[in-house]
């Protein structure tokens, strides 16, 4: 079998998600700016990230939406771009990316309020996940394996071979580890690693071969990614070998995070929200009534979770999974 029917890219997967597909092939990119809307907390929303004490969330229509609590959401001033945008990273308080099809590079230096677009990477190519390890070093991934760095704020790219198989498996999620190391959770079960902040690249063997839409390195030193049909696989040694965790449901994940006590929470399609114990051996699944496919997480100072998906910002009570 070909490995472009095992899954689809993650924009079209996030597309299907949102009901938004033909939108997202046809949306005018850099030629206008973010929709604005009456209800920014009601806005298809793709990936958060924190930032300082807040949070970052962005979306569909071009649309960035900012929280200092998680509770109260406000849409950031300046965003010239109307189209996908599909994931984002802070290097501090201040200077950020966010990323999207179309080769579509953002750049704030004000925390998220502010955006400017930065010149288009080489070939337009679909960007799906971006890391910045400070102002001046970052790379961006996305669709048929591709990857680029700069070390100079942005204002050169420098394109990357992440496998060594010569394949072009889309690269879902790049996200950091211990000492160095970086991580990308890709098509088909594969998954890279660099132990250099991303000069040099060797290929994973997760023994799968469903996608992985992401993943996270823990506190201790644990990594793990997640996927297609429930799939949670955790490493105790950076990437050297993997054992799978149950997590309870057959549901695509989409996305993890670690709370503040140590435990683990997922959430994916059909309105699915886990949480993990700390030795990651059991999962509490449970399926919110809504049914909403959600997309993103991120943990809120009072016990509970926030879900960004189609519907926007949405809160789910921890407080009995514990």
């Amino acid at each position: 079998m070909s490995k472009k029917t095992i899954s689809l890219p993650r924009l079209l997967a996030i597309a299907a998600l949102f009901g938004l597909a033909g939108q997202v092939l046809h949306s005018h990119g850099a030629e206008l700016s973010a929709m604005r809307l009456a209800q920014v907390q009601q806005a298809p929303l793709v990936a958060v990230t924190k930032v300082g004490t807040g949070l970052v969330a962005v979306g569909d229509h071009g649309v960035v939406v900012l929280s200092s609590d998680g509770k109260q959401w406000h849409q950031a001033k300046t965003v010239p771009v109307d189209g996908l945008l599909t994931a984002l990273s802070f290097a501090d308080g201040q200077n950020g990316w966010a990323v999207g099809h179309g080769g579509v590079l953002l750049r704030t230096d004000d925390g998220g309020e502010t955006w400017a677009l930065q010149p288009p990477l080489e070939g337009k190519p679909v960007l799906l996940s971006v890391w910045f390890e400070n102002p001046r070093h970052g790379i961006v991934v996305g669709a048929y394996g591709y990857a680029s760095e700069t070390r100079d704020g942005g204002r050169s790219w420098m394109r990357l071979s992440v496998s060594s198989d010569g394949d072009d498996y889309h690269l879902n999620q790049i996200f950091a580890g211990r000492n160095g190391h970086l991580f990308i959770a890709g098509e088909g079960g594969s998954a890279y690693r660099s132990p250099d902040n991303g000069r040099t690249w060797e290929t994973l063997d997760t023994g799968v071969s469903g996608s992985l839409w992401g993943g996270a390195s823990l506190r201790d030193g644990r990594v793990v990614v997640v996927g297609m049909s429930g799939r949670v696989l955790v490493s105790e040694d950076q990437g050297d070998t993997w054992q799978t965790s149950d997590s309870g449901s057959q549901e695509a994940i989409t996305a993890v995070g670690q709370l503040s006590d140590g435990r683990l929470a997922l959430v994916g399609n059909g309105g699915l929200v886990a949480v993990a114990d700390q030795g990651l051996q059991h999962f509490q699944a449970q399926v919110r009534a809504d049914r909403q496919n959600l997309a993103a997480l991120a943990p809120l100072d009072d016990g509970q979770l926030a879900l960004f998906g189609p519907q926007g910002v949405l809160k789910q009570d921890l407080t009995d999974s514990q």
